[in-house]
């Protein structure tokens, strides 16, 4: 039950990376420092072969946000010899390599060590260390792959509370002889809640309500910290980009990297590592990793300029969720300009430079003349009482409309691959916005991060109330792509502003008889505004019988994780995957499967159905992961 109330409410985590000086001082407050870990530096000694550990558990102040933000009292894990560390330090060694590690508790508490054990299928017993004492063991690394460890002084690891979040670090096994060039980035969370606390509203309800009633503060992070703290990765034009990334937090994080695709080399839970094969890796531009979960990705940056790798939950990466005292609701209207203050949490900005370190500034020009759109932001009242609606139209026009008249989402725009064009954003919002082409492959100066996208001195501007942004581009591939809000999501994205954006083949047509496009979107302000397909809570559809369909599926909600199924009223039926973020599906992936699909905030899948030749009543079903009903539309075949 616990675990569904973290679930339920618990949505802010902070994305880091930072280095680690060798200090070992007392803050002001008494507390020994924590500092964060890059996961650059392995720890530990090599003695006769062996990787020597000697850690130690304390408890110490750390400052998510860097010095100038909040010190949180936190327990933490570091070597004898250094400063306590968030995440743990990192075990890196080769394979069939032997361990010697303890640990010296320093904590009020038993701490157990889990994840101390061979990767080789076996039995994994945690280490248990009563308080004031020191414990060993001894153990071979295993196979090859990407794992973790964490340690606990209260509850199971899916059940994590205050204080002992942090007690969590990665673990890595290289092949023999071989030392690869990546980056390992550690994801974990804090809250400022007890266990008691945490315990007692579970035992209240499942629901999240009585955890947000206590007002708790939270959030997630990357190796340590929270943006725009976050160290800011570099890398050239055509380099081979390599990443470990290990979610260690209570909480499912859809990960989306903007402007280029990657692919998943191999997945695991922490025990397990599996590599895929060439036929099985599928490439994305966003990627789903449960808790506990690990994954190694791999790209290549082919276009210059600062871009972001970050959790697609908007509240992940909210203002709300820095722990300073800057949070209100004018700050944050008034930070939203400054793309540093705008968003915090579980946020990675990288940049590409030429070949030559240069960072550059041209836009890359088209090859033919561009087809051109206008496309106008515009408001309507009565909808949701006193907040206006939000919504997109095809066109310019400056009047004012009335809520009927706009559609949300936004009209779907049919582009053609390896066709230029030019989309004017009219903005005739009350507010300023910025529109994040999700999927694109673009110059970075089109992006939509208002403050961050661009490179050198071209640096993208805030689409302000009255004015007009003008994004170039040409589609690079063909598939399902979304158009939306960069900013405020909890009222711009509820109130429509995004919309599906369809990519096709130069010869093919947009034929909307066979070819769906089925955005699952919210509609209204708060937790509780309803889930809608389409921007209807009863969406009727009509779909050919004995025809074959194409079926767009969008998840553009705030935050959700869903589950999709299309079917009879008894049981779902058979379709086949055609493409996934816009990326064809690997053949060894594309066989006819049940038409049942998990599809986190930020994520496209397309699915090819077969409709039988007579009449039929369909439905498309949306629930939660845990099975709880949202919506449903009826497709009459006919």
């Amino acid at each position: 039950m616990l675990q569904k109330v973290l679930f339920a409410a618990i949505a802010a985590f902070t994305l880091v990376i930072s280095g680690v000086a060798p200090v070992v001082a007392r803050s002001h407050d008494g507390l020994r420092p924590v500092q964060s870990n890059d996961n650059r530096r392995p720890a530990g000694t090599t003695q006769d072969g062996s990787l020597v550990l000697q850690l130690r558990a304390a408890f110490g102040g750390w400052r998510p946000e860097g010095e100038a933000g909040p010190t949180l009292r936190i327990e933490a894990l570091g070597e004898e010899s250094g400063p306590l560390q968030v995440p743990a330090p990192l075990i890196r060694v080769r394979e069939g390599q032997a361990i010697v590690a303890s640990v010296q508790n320093d904590l009020d508490a038993i701490l157990r060590v889990h994840g101390w054990c061979a990767r080789d299928g076996s039995p994994c017993v945690p280490l248990e260390v009563p308080a004031g004492a020191r414990r060993e063991v001894s153990f071979l690394s295993g196979r090859a792959g990407t794992y973790h460890y964490w340690a606990t002084t209260g509850v199971p690891q899916r059940f994590r509370a205050a204080g002992d979040t942090q007690l969590s670090g990665a673990f890595i096994v290289d092949p023999v002889g071989q030392t690869p060039a990546d980056r390992v980035l550690v994801i974990t969370e804090w809250t400022n809640l007890t266990r008691a606390q945490l315990f007692a509203v579970a035992a209240q309800d499942d629901s999240g309500v009585a955890f947000l009633a206590l007002n708790p503060r939270f959030t997630f992070l990357i190796n340590g910290l929270s943006w725009p703290n976050t160290e800011r990765l570099t890398y050239s034009v055509g380099e081979q980009v390599r990443w470990r990334v290990i979610n260690l937090s209570t909480q499912p994080h859809p990960m989306h990297l903007h402007g280029f695709y990657f692919d998943v080399e191999s997945q695991g839970d922490g025990l397990r590592d599996t590599a895929l094969s060439a036929g099985q890796r599928q490439e994305a531009v966003t990627r789903l990793m449960a808790p506990g979960a690990t994954m190694v990705m791999t790209w290549r940056p082919e276009r210059l300029g600062n871009w972001l790798f970050h959790c697609h939950i908007s509240e992940h990466v909210s203002p709300l969720r820095r722990l300073s005292d800057t949070h209100t609701a004018h700050g944050v209207d008034h930070a939203a300009h400054d793309a540093s203050a705008g968003m915090a949490g579980m946020i990675l900005g990288i940049t590409v430079v030429a070949a030559d370190g240069g960072a550059g500034e041209a836009e890359t020009p088209a090859p033919k003349a561009p087809r051109r759109l206008i496309l106008t932001m515009r408001s309507g009242v009565g909808r949701y009482g006193d907040h206006p609606a939000y919504g997109f139209v095809l066109g310019d026009t400056s009047e004012a409309s009335a809520t009927d008249k706009l559609s949300a989402p936004g009209p779907t725009l049919a582009l053609r691959r390896g066709e230029p064009v030019e989309i004017a954003l009219v903005n005739r919002l009350a507010e300023a916005t910025s529109i994040h082409w999700h999927g694109i492959e673009l110059d970075s100066y089109y992006d939509g991060v208002h403050g961050w996208s661009g490179a050198g001195s071209r640096v993208a501007p805030m689409i302000e109330s009255g004015q007009t942004f003008t994004v170039r581009f040409t589609p690079l591939r063909a598939g399902t792509f979304i158009y939306h809000t960069h900013l405020h999501d909890d009222r711009q994205l509820n109130s429509g502003m995004y919309g599906a954006l369809v990519v096709l083949e130069p010869d093919e047509v947009f034929d909307p008889v066979v070819d769906h496009v089925v955005v699952i979107g919210r509609d209204g302000l708060g937790r509780d505004a309803s889930v809608v397909l389409n921007g209807l809570r009863d969406a009727q559809l009509s779909w050919k019988a004995g025809t074959r369909h194409r079926v767009r599926y969008i998840n553009i909600t705030p935050g959700d994780i869903f589950v999709v199924s299309l079917g009879t009223a008894d049981a779902p039926v058979e379709w086949r995957p055609l493409a996934k973020d816009g990326a064809p599906v690997p053949a060894e992936l594309s066989g006819p499967r049940s038409a049942t699909q998990t599809i986190a905030v930020g994520e496209t899948y397309d699915f090819e159905v077969q409709t039988p030749p007579g009449r039929q009543g369909l439905w498309i079903n949306v629930r939660t992961p845990a099975g709880r009903w949202q919506t449903q539309a009826r497709v009459n075949v006919k």
